[in-house]
C-alpha cells in the first residue's frame, strides 16, 4: 500500500501545469494517508499480536493444570493405598494373632486413625468437587472460635499422636462463620504445619482478638515457603517440592483459602524466624 501510494504521489507530481501549491496539498495529503494505513496496519499487528500472546499464556496455563491434575492422580493413589495398606495389617494381625488387650487396643487406634485418614483424604477431594460445581454452600453462624479452634486441633492430634502442639489461644472470642468450613480451616492448616516439620519440632497455634478482627497464627519450623511460591501454595493442585518426601495432594491450602475468601477473610503466608512458616488467617470478629 505504501508502494502504490508513492507511485501515485510520482504520477501526480509529473502532470504539467500543476501549481505548487496543488502540489504541496496533494502531498500532504498522499503523506496523511501514508501515515494512516501505517497506523491502521501497527494497529492490526499489535492486536495480532496481543492475541497470539494471550493463546499462548492461556495454553500454558491449561498445561500447567494438565500436569498438576496428573501429578495429583498419581499422588492421590498413593496417599489412598497408605493408609488402606496400614488398615488392613492392622485387620489381619487382629485376626490371626492372638494379642493380648494393651496389643488390640494399639492395633485398633492404629486402624483408626487410617481411617480419619482416609476420610480426611476423601473429604477433601468431594469438597473440592462440589467446589468446582458451586454446590458448596456456607452457613454462618456465631460460634465460641477459642473452643472450635481447640476441638480442631484435638481431631488432627487423632492422626498425629505424638506430635507437639502448643496452643496459645485467647479465650472467649466470638465470629460469626460455618462451623465445618472452619474446622477444615484449621484441619488443613495444622496438618499441613505438622507434616512439613520436623518430627522432633512443635508446631504452635496462637488465636487472639486485635480490635474488631480475630487473627489466627499457625506457626511451623519447616523448609520455609520461597517469596515465589506463596501465592501459587494456594492453586488447586499445586504442591511446593520440599524435602519432606511428602508429596500431598494440592488440595489442602485451595480449600483453605476457598472457606476463607468466602468470610470476607485474608490469609498471607510469613516467615518464622528463625526457620520456617507462619499462616496468618484474619476474620471479623462478633
Amino acid at each position: 500500500m505504501a508502494e502504490q501510494s508513492r507511485e501515485i504521489y510520482a504520477q501526480h507530481l509529473s502532470i504539467p501545469n500543476l501549481s505548487d501549491l496543488a502540489k504541496e496539498a496533494l502531498h500532504r495529503q498522499l503523506v496523511g494517508k501514508y501515515y494512516m494505513i501505517m497506523g491502521e496496519g501497527s494497529v492490526f499487528l499489535l492486536l495480532m499480536l496481543i492475541g497470539i500472546a494471550q493463546v499462548r499464556k492461556a495454553f500454558k496455563k491449561e498445561s500447567e493444570l494438565l500436569a498438576r491434575q496428573k501429578t495429583f492422580l498419581h499422588s492421590v493413589t498413593h496417599e489412598f493405598k497408605s493408609p488402606v495398606a496400614s488398615l488392613r495389617l492392622q485387620i489381619e494381625t487382629l485376626l490371626k494373632r492372638n494379642l493380648s488387650t494393651e496389643q488390640q487396643q494399639l492395633a485398633l487406634n492404629n486402624a483408626l486413625e487410617d481411617t480419619d485418614r482416609l476420610d480426611q483424604l476423601l473429604e477433601k477431594i468431594l469438597v473440592a468437587a462440589r467446589i468446582d460445581n458451586g454446590e458448596v454452600p456456607i452457613y454462618p453462624e456465631k460460634i465460641n472460635v477459642s473452643e472450635a479452634l481447640k476441638n480442631g486441633i484435638n481431631k488432627v492430634l487423632r492422626t498425629h499422636p505424638h506430635r507437639d502442639i502448643r496452643e496459645n489461644i485467647e479465650e472467649g472470642i466470638y465470629a460469626k462463620i460455618d462451623p465445618w468450613a472452619f474446622n477444615s480451616v484449621v484441619n488443613n492448616l495444622v496438618e499441613n504445619a505438622l507434616i512439613y516439620s520436623p518430627k522432633d519440632r512443635p508446631v504452635e497455634v496462637e488465636l487472639k482478638k486485635n480490635g474488631s478482627m480475630t487473627v489466627l497464627h499457625i506457626k511451623d519450623e519447616g523448609p520455609g515457603i520461597p517469596m515465589d511460591e506463596r501465592r501459587k501454595i494456594f492453586q488447586k493442585f499445586y504442591r511446593m517440592s520440599t524435602s519432606t518426601g511428602y508429596k500431598g495432594t494440592g488440595l489442602g491450602l485451595y480449600l483453605v483459602d476457598y472457606f476463607v475468601k468466602k468470610h470476607n477473610g485474608t490469609i498471607i503466608v510469613k516467615e518464622n524466624s528463625p526457620n520456617g512458616s507462619i499462616f496468618e488467617v484474619v476474620l471479623e470478629t462478633v
